[in-house]
């Protein structure tokens, strides 16, 4: 089954099946908040530990897919009352989107609305190292 997930860029938007306004390439990610203006974000990998511990990039928090519901709070307070957006990110951009749709899922109810916004990086890690 390995072949069937091998298909091209323009067919992972469908996979993701996230609003566009929720993702964000890596390229402008990197432009918007690393490179020139540093501005304050959280970057949360949502691969597992063993994953993460592996290779990560610069300033990434590991919260796996399967704790980012339980840890919703936790989540609330590194996005600082709602101050810094999070990007979500994983190898593919797969895990990431379904992390982003929990969190965007849980900033609709008014119990946590202490967190801003939330992107999916496009793509994952791959894209970034551009494989």
């Amino acid at each position: 089954s390995a072949s069937s997930s091998q298909h091209n860029a323009s067919s992972t938007m469908s996979v993701t099946n996230l609003p566009s306004n929720l993702q964000i390439s890596c390229k402008e990610y990197h432009e918007k908040y690393k490179s020139k203006n540093d501005k304050p974000h959280v970057l949360l990998d949502v691969r597992v530990k063993r994953q993460y511990e592996m290779c990560a990039l610069d300033n990434s928090i590991n919260i796996p897919l399967n704790e980012i519901k339980e840890k919703i709070e936790e989540i609330e307070k590194l996005s600082d009352g709602g101050t810094k957006p999070i990007f979500c990110l994983c190898r593919r951009g797969i895990a990431s989107a379904e992390a982003t749709r929990i969190i965007q899922d849980a900033i609709g109810s008014a119990s946590h609305d202490g967190i801003l916004s939330v992107y999916n990086i496009d793509g994952g890690l791959n894209a970034c190292v551009g494989e």
